[in-house]
C-alpha cells in the first residue's frame, strides 16, 4: 500500500494575509532575512507586514547576533 506524503503547512506572519487561514506550504514560504523569525507566503505579504514587524525584527536580530557571537567565543575557547 502506497503512503501519500502530507504537505507541511505554515502560517503567514502577515495578519492581513489573503490566503484562507493564512496557511501556505512550508517549502514555499519566505522568511525575514534580518531576524529569521517571521515567515511569509509572499513578498507582498512581507512588505505589507513590515511596519508592524520592524520593531520586533530589530530586537530579535540583535539578540540573535549576540547569541551567535557568544557561541563563536565559546566554541573558540573549547578548541
Amino acid at each position: 500500500k502506497e503512503v501519500k506524503s502530507i504537505k507541511k503547512m505554515g502560517l503567514c506572519n502577515n495578519g492581513q494575509c489573503p490566503l484562507p487561514g493564512k496557511k501556505v506550504e512550508r517549502s514555499k514560504m519566505l522568511y525575514c532575512t534580518r531576524c529569521r523569525d517571521a515567515y511569509y507566503c509572499s513578498r507582498d505579504c512581507q512588505e505589507a507586514d513590515w511596519r508592524g514587524h520592524k520593531k520586533s525584527c530589530k530586537k530579535t536580530a540583535e539578540e540573535n547576533a549576540k547569541f551567535e557571537q557568544e557561541m563563536r567565543i565559546r566554541n573558540h575557547n573549547v578548541v
